[in-house]
């Protein structure tokens, strides 16, 4: 396909997509932070990536100049790419895509996303994200979730999204997943809004811990863990000179305790064993999306 560059198309069993854009809908780092560390623990290794020259406008997302070890300029563009992640223990296999939201022609980069999940014969696409919201940084972080289909998103005990206005790449592709009947789950971390640190070590773990239930995985967290922990002292450190900031954070702090977290996902095995029962029942019904092409090639 055109804007599409494979270098070897993975033999990959009924994979998972899992994905996450840096910009608007990945406040603080958070979600890419999330899926990068999902992929680097599963050993995921690139191989295909889609062209930025079309998508972006250069003068708003600058390319990137750095210097190698020999003191030579590199020049770094807007990434899009996806790496395999074989996962043996599991029945399934997981893609990892990690992206920039593109500035131009997203109805024909979203068409480029679904292409290659057919051709891979995705079985469900979960896209992460995360938001500024009034919420506390030392409380626990929220973590909500949606679903563009129905009955997914009742066996998962999730609510379609009540949001109205303006949307993001994540927002434009779980539409489109819907439309080809591609089962697909959005999930976001709500993050401090007075908070400005990138990456947030302790929403990226947050996401994680989730994505570990869901995608049935084990990851090592502790760096993470301790990331967090540090996070939150800096901010409470930052906080102790700026009286007014102190208090309407403590107001935050006292509001986190009493407010429904609605929209909240659920965690646990349940979650991963519920949504592996509606992906079974889905392949015996024959209401799985069509498989793209065969492995192999290139587009």
């Amino acid at each position: 396909m055109e804007h599409m560059h494979i270098k070897e198309l993975p033999a990959l069993r009924s994979p998972t997509l899992l994905m996450a854009f840096a910009g608007w809908s990945d406040a603080s780092s958070a979600a890419t932070t999330a899926a990068s560390f999902i992929a680097q623990e599963v050993g995921g290794h690139r191989f295909a990536h889609i062209d930025s020259d079309i998508f972006y406008n250069f003068q708003d997302m600058r390319p990137l100049v750095t210097l190698d070890e020999r003191g030579m300029r590199k020049i770094t563009w807007p990434s899009n790419a996806f790496y395999a992640c074989r996962t043996p223990n599991l029945d399934h296999d997981l893609v990892v895509f990690l992206g920039v939201e593109p500035h131009l022609q997203w109805k024909r980069f979203t068409q480029i996303v679904l292409h290659m999940a057919r051709r891979l014969d995705v079985r469900i696409a979960v896209t992460l994200g995360a938001l500024l919201a009034d919420v506390h940084h030392g409380a626990k972080v929220r973590i909500t979730g949606s679903s563009t289909n129905a009955e997914l998103g009742a066996r998962l005990g999730l609510r379609a999204s009540r949001y109205e206005g303006p949307t993001g790449i994540v927002g434009i592709l779980n539409n489109l997943f819907r439309d080809e009947n591609l089962p697909a789950v959005s999930v976001w971390a709500n993050t401090p809004h007075y908070v400005n640190v990138s990456p947030n070590p302790k929403a990226a773990l947050a996401l994680i811990e989730r994505m570990s239930d869901f995608l049935s995985l084990a990851f090592d967290v502790s760096g993470l863990v301790a990331g967090a922990r540090e996070f939150e002292e800096k901010v409470d450190q930052a906080l102790a000179s700026n009286q007014a900031v102190r208090d309407y954070v403590e107001q935050l702090r006292l509001r986190s305790g009493e407010e429904e977290e609605r929209g909240e996902l659920p965690s646990g095995e349940e979650l991963a064993r519920e949504l592996e029962r509606y992906l079974r029942e889905r392949r015996r019904n024959g209401e799985g999306p069509p498989a793209g092409g065969a492995p192999g090639g290139k587009d």
